[in-house]
């Protein structure tokens, strides 16, 4: 059975930032990764475990896209739910509280 995947607000304001600062100087650019961070985020539907677990952060998984863009999300096994949490720039100097 597959799990829903719920899109927090942290989330979406991290990548309407990101979205954002990039459509500055390449529109077309900045909608191509967005959508693929959606795609991606989407995808965890199927196997959500398949990703990384953040030592720091117990329970957060992660996935990158595209070398820099870190994505960080929860497994809700119980109730077959994956909430993703934030979203993050790899090349900013600190990370995202989560």
């Amino acid at each position: 059975m597959d799990y829903r995947v719920i899109f927090t607000a942290a989330f979406l304001a991290d990548l309407e930032r990101i979205v954002r600062f990039i459509a500055v100087r390449n529109p077309s650019a900045a909608r191509v990764l967005g959508d693929l961070i959606i795609q991606k985020a989407e995808s965890l539907c199927f196997f959500p475990e398949r990703h990384p677990k953040v030592r720091q952060r117990p329970g957060v998984r992660r996935f990158i896209v595209r070398n820099y863009f870190k994505v960080f999300y929860r497994v809700q096994t119980e109730s077959r739910t994956v909430e993703v949490l934030r979203c993050w720039d790899g090349r900013r100097h600190s990370g995202p509280v989560l």
